[in-house]
């Protein structure tokens, strides 16, 4: 039976490497090599001793969609439907979504009667800016900012005041680089195909929809039924990379930690890969280290490498704020993101516990610098002044005169990859290359199909899905 090594051992590493077992499922040897002593990436739940949750990076799993519905079949496998806490839609959190401009806080339009208003800061109402795509003409490329395709069909405002610190709270990035084919797919292929993007969402109401077999899954059903619009565990999301770990230790798959790859080789069918002085000889590789390893792997084609090297990261600052008392923030929100525009070093805050009480609690997430980092913060700033600059952010918009009562600054070196335009041509031409050259190997991750944990996971399950075993 062939020998399977999987490269990291993130989100995206664990669910591959559990893929083998139970969507195959693979006989042969599996072997996951992960660089660092922990296992998860950049998922991080952190308890502290008084029982308080902070999430470190990624937080919430979107319930919606085929990654949210395939994610939800995992945790249900995994038998963690006992542990989930859903957000349902309708929750304030769902609701309340705001932006800070010029220093001050506004709700943006989430309903159809608040759509037909004109609320601060728009100059008018948001439903205008669908007539305005109405009217805007087609452009024919194949790909453009995010930025770009927003101002053009639905005005600056939209893009000034949604796209932009929409980009800048998921992505860390800015808007005015990143790829609308990459990050707006459907956006953009409904303006090459139907000519504008309100068209195109009008003939998708009577396109006739594949029926998805993951709705045969019982919690799946479940959130669909009850509307989930995210959800996370009693423990955090680190629960689910944990218990992935449990299960592939059940599974027999071979986890080497502190097994950082420093060479790949391809040699008549096989792969041999080096980690120090230790050479492992398998037959497939997946590998779901960032592009950003993996161009500096050595043995590479130097091809591969240009094309992985295309993908540039950014460095988010994490600063977790604890408070005594529930009642610190005024208006139960998911929280709020700051524009480009506005002199700010923070791109956003996440009310977290207005999602998840804790117990006389308020978990506030400030998230800074990311495409801005170095020019804000420069290369190597100390988290005091990180912290300062949080409380700073929190006191000032927030109006909190009260001081934490406990507080965690982390820096997320390289976190975040960035789809900047031309991001789907590199990543296809990267893949292609592979198949061209009869490597067997596969990447996945979310260096290529999506940044979200939802994405990390689905990449997983199609790469393995990929291989010709």
């Amino acid at each position: 039976m062939p020998t399977i090594a999987v490269l990291g051992g993130g989100i995206t590493g664990l669910s591959a490497a559990y893929y083998l077992k139970h969507l195959q499922p693979h006989k042969g040897a599996v072997i996951l090599f992960e660089a660092s002593s922990r296992l998860g990436g950049w998922i991080n739940s952190e308890i502290l001793r008084d029982g308080t949750r902070l999430e470190i990076g990624p937080r919430t799993l979107r319930a919606t969609g085929a990654a949210g519905a395939n994610s939800l079949a995992m945790a249900h496998h995994l038998g963690l439907e006992n542990k989930i806490i859903p957000v349902r839609y309708g929750h304030p959190t769902t609701r309340n979504r705001m932006i800070q401009v010029g220093g001050e806080l506004h709700t943006l339009p989430s309903s159809l009667k608040t759509a037909f208003q004109t609320t601060p800061p728009f100059s008018k109402p948001l439903v205008l800016s669908l007539l305005h795509d109405l009217r805007a003409a087609k452009v024919s490329n194949n790909d453009e900012s995010l930025y770009s395709f927003v101002n053009r069909r639905f005005g600056s405002e939209v893009a000034d005041y949604i796209i932009d610190p929409l980009t800048r709270g998921v992505f860390a990035g800015n808007a005015r680089e990143l790829s609308v084919k990459s990050l707006g797919k459907v956006l953009h292929e409904y303006e090459q195909t139907h000519g504008g993007v309100v068209k195109g969402a009008l003939m998708n109401l009577f396109t006739i929809k594949k029926k998805d077999p993951l709705l045969k899954n019982e919690l799946v059903r479940k959130a669909r039924t009850e509307k989930w619009a995210v959800w996370s565990m009693t423990s955090g999301i680190g629960t689910l990379v944990d218990s992935l770990t449990n299960r592939l230790i059940l599974d027999g798959v071979e986890i080497r930690k502190n097994s950082k790859v420093d060479t790949i080789k391809s040699d008549r069918g096989k792969m041999i890969i080096k980690c120090g002085s230790e050479i492992s000889i398998v037959d497939h590789i997946i590998s779901c280290l960032s592009s950003k390893d993996m161009s500096s792997i050595v043995g590479l084609n130097f091809q591969l490498k240009s094309f992985l090297e295309k993908i540039p990261f950014v460095t988010v600052g994490v600063v977790n704020l604890v408070y005594e008392g529930n009642s610190i923030v005024k208006q139960a929100a998911f929280g709020y993101l700051v524009p480009s525009s506005e002199p700010s070093n923070v791109l956003g805050v996440i009310f977290d516990t207005c999602a998840f009480p804790q117990e006389n609690k308020t978990v506030l997430t400030v998230m800074m610098g990311g495409y801005w980092f170095n020019s804000l913060f420069g290369y190597n700033p100390s988290k005091d002044v990180l912290l300062n600059a949080a409380i700073l952010e929190v006191h000032n918009t927030l109006h909190i005169k009260t001081e934490p009562c406990s507080a965690k600054v982390s820096i997320l070196q390289d976190c975040i990859p960035q789809y900047v335009v031309g991001h789907t041509e590199a990543v296809e031409n990267a893949r292609q290359l592979l198949i061209k050259d009869n490597v067997p190997m596969k990447l996945a991750g979310n260096s290529y199909d999506g940044v979200g944990v939802n994405d990390s996971i689905m990449s997983a399950r199609n790469a393995v899905m990929c291989l010709q075993l």
